[in-house]
């Protein structure tokens, strides 16, 4: 699942909390926006989690001298080239370690769960077959990814102390699985020519991002009388309140993207809200809003009131 239609979910769970709460808007963007930033946090303590099993299996490597079978599949993970780079990272080091972050998440007061991690390369025969391969910087790379992978993502015990860290977030499971996907996106990205302070993965950071989905959030709000006006004349005076909240919220959004966002070309909007249909609506929404949506979109068509500057309009 693509960040934009991450985003769009996550514009419409705190659309349709602010129409449930009638709370300030504002208020609503800002929780919105904190959602987004505690994701961020979230990826930057998993991605340092890497480095706390290396520091782990670096000190583990010298009290096993005596076992060579062991300390050869340590050693493979403690002199992994990929990590050497991430280690020496400083902006990866400075955000861990920054006041904000450190309330949530220190490893070294949670050994527990590293050392959980690091036993599993022991005892692991995917671990041992991998050491016998060559060490090439892309095999290194290949190896670590598959590790955390088949380890770190689905850990239980690590699973249940994050969750219960953000207990507070109504998207704690959605957002694991993101920072997830965004440390293995870091972990693909280096190569043995990487600079050690390349650019962390930010999606809160990302002007285009962060722009897209206040605008999208701050637009549906602003223009829904509108939108709902529309949607009630195309649906042949379909009475709005007989549609189901997250329906309705769904179009509006779509609207919005049509009229206010010229770089989406209506296909891609219709395709996109079609899935997010799949996810919180019943099928019979899932005819209605696609129905309604290629009107809609027809109507303003002939209205002359689409103007898209990406490549084609359907």
């Amino acid at each position: 699942m693509s960040i934009r239609r991450r985003f769009r979910i996550r514009s419409l769970q705190f659309l349709y909390a602010q129409h449930l709460s009638k709370m300030d808007s504002n208020k609503i963007e800002e929780n919105m926006l904190q959602s987004i930033e505690s994701l961020h946090d979230l990826y930057i303590f998993l991605l340092y989690l890497i480095l706390k099993i290396r520091e782990n299996a670096l000190n583990l490597k010298k009290n096993l001298y005596n076992n060579k079978n062991k300390t050869d599949i340590i050693q493979k993970f403690a002199y992994n080239s990929v990590i050497k780079i991430l280690s020496k990272n400083k902006y990866l080091i400075e955000e861990y370690h920054s006041t904000k972050n450190s309330e949530k998440i220190l490893w070294n007061q949670q050994d527990k769960y590293v050392f959980i991690l690091l036993q599993e390369i022991q005892k692991s025969s995917f671990c041992k077959k991998y050491y016998k391969k060559s060490s090439s910087f892309e095999e290194e790379k290949r190896f670590l990814i598959k590790y955390y992978k088949n380890f770190v993502i689905p850990n239980k015990k690590l699973m249940e102390y994050i969750e219960n860290l953000y207990h507070f977030n109504i998207n704690v499971e959605e957002d694991l699985y993101i920072a997830h996907s965004m440390v293995c996106k870091t972990l693909q990205f280096i190569n043995h020519s990487t600079p050690q302070n390349f650019e962390l993965y930010n999606i809160y950071k990302n002007d285009k991002n962060k722009k897209f989905i206040i605008d999208l959030y701050r637009n549906t709000l602003f223009h829904k009388e509108e939108f709902n006006n529309l949607i009630s004349n195309i649906s042949n005076n379909w009475d709005i309140k007989r549609i189901a909240i997250i329906d309705l919220i769904i179009l509006q959004m779509a609207i919005c993207e049509f009229l206010y966002f010229p770089n989406i070309p209506p296909k891609a909007t219709i395709n996109e809200y079609i899935e997010i249909t799949k996810i919180f609506c019943m099928e019979k929404s899932k005819i209605f809003i696609n129905g309604i949506l290629d009107q809609i979109f027809r109507f303003l068509y002939k209205k002359n009131k689409i103007f898209k500057t990406g490549k084609g309009l359907m």
